[in-house]
């Protein structure tokens, strides 16, 4: 299974001493320390198929470099009560990936006129009045706005037993104060992204999820991609979240918050996020100017700056500037990473809880920027 697969090669790791210096080199690492790579497609097979129960969840992986598709394919299963197989086509619940697009979103309408990112939040959501008004779109954009995380008690406050994202603002008008002073501090925030959504309305005049669906997945040809709020849209190929449990593997799919939108509730797939992950580097969307806000660190009070811009992790990784997220909700483990300088995108959806997709994401990467290898003219 992947995840005792990841635990070997986690040992292989350890036992290798020159996995860390040849990484780039070899992709030792993965492959034994050979002196000479293995071939990244079929690295990618090795990794993902060897020791996969037959009827078991599994993930899809797509790499793009310079626009082509170096390497798709689906392993194990979207279904496993109807023995539907994953494909590139299948679609999965993002997690916070989704975030992403809530942030494009916010910037399609400051681009637009409609907000500012240092408007102070009350102004769209008066509701939140006692917050105060130091509270701006930029602090919920960057996770640096200090709200309190209502997940725990948001059934249990509103009195809805499966609460929409706009029960948000019920919560918060007797529950919670702030854990520090906006700007202070990075700290994580799901909620901060469900009032997002909240503002998009205000803004837009639409519904969340009609301007998601309508403004960016429709202009990319986003078809297989939706936001699953209270409408329920129906998807053709959809995945099924599970964990493990024991030998065997049991439904994860829902929770009591699944319509909560903003910070997650997107699905999609891997051939739609390429289409996504092409469209930022061009202006189909926004100008570049605009969207290099959502690749910038942010900026704290103290003058320190922390390196998340608006829905994306900004890092260095093997060397390479990247901007990347993950996921995790119920069943569902998620990672998109981009390498702004090689043009190189991996992205890694998985319908099983214990599944690593981060650390997948960075063995599949690792393989293609080692081989370095002129790009092929078509998938494999």
């Amino acid at each position: 299974m992947l995840s005792k697969r990841l635990a070997a090669h986690a040992e292989l790791l350890r036992g290798c001493a020159l996995a860390l210096a040849l990484l780039l080199g070899c992709s030792a690492a993965l492959w034994g320390c050979r002196k000479t790579p293995t071939d990244p497609s079929r690295g990618v097979d090795a990794l993902l198929s060897a020791d996969r129960a037959e009827n078991a969840p599994g993930v899809a992986v797509i790499v793009v470099r310079n626009g082509v598709v170096l390497k798709k394919a689906g392993y194990g299963m979207a279904d496993l009560a109807r023995g539907v197989p994953i494909e590139t086509d299948t679609s999965f619940r993002l997690a916070s990936v989704s975030k992403q697009f809530t942030a494009m979103a916010v910037m399609m309408l400051a681009e637009q006129g409609k907000l500012r990112y240092d408007d102070p939040v009350v102004r769209l959501l008066p509701e939140l009045s006692r917050f105060g008004s130091a509270l701006t779109i930029r602090h919920l954009l960057t996770h640096t706005g200090g709200l309190p995380d209502y997940y725990d008690v948001m059934v249990e406050v509103t009195g809805v037993e499966r609460p929409r994202t706009r029960h948000a603002l019920d919560a918060y008008a007797a529950w919670g104060e702030p854990l520090f002073a906006p700007g202070e501090r990075y700290e994580y925030s799901n909620p901060g992204y469900e009032l997002l959504a909240l503002i998009v309305e205000r803004a837009s005049g639409e519904r969340f999820a009609e301007f998601v669906e309508g403004r960016i997945f429709a202009p990319l040809g986003m078809k297989s991609s939706v936001v699953m709020d209270d409408r329920s849209p129906s998807l053709a190929k959809r995945a099924i979240g599970y964990h493990q449990n024991g030998s065997g593997f049991e439904l994860d799919d829902d929770d009591p918050l699944n319509y909560i939108v903003g910070s997650g509730g997107v699905y999609s797939t891997v051939e739609d996020l390429v289409r996504w992950d092409q469209a930022l580097y061009g202006e189909q969307l926004v100008r570049a100017e605009t969207l290099a806000e959502a690749f910038r660190p942010v900026g704290l009070n103290s003058g320190e700056h922390y390196p998340y811009g608006f829905g994306w992790r900004l890092e260095d990784h093997l060397g390479r500037r990247r901007v990347a997220h993950g996921g995790s909700w119920v069943g569902f483990r998620t990672f998109i990473a981009r390498y702004l300088d090689d043009h190189l995108s991996v992205i890694v959806l998985s319908n099983l809880a214990e599944t690593e997709s981060e650390a997948l994401g960075d063995e599949i990467a690792a393989l293609y920027l080692a081989a370095d290898r002129e790009t092929p003219d078509a998938a494999n």
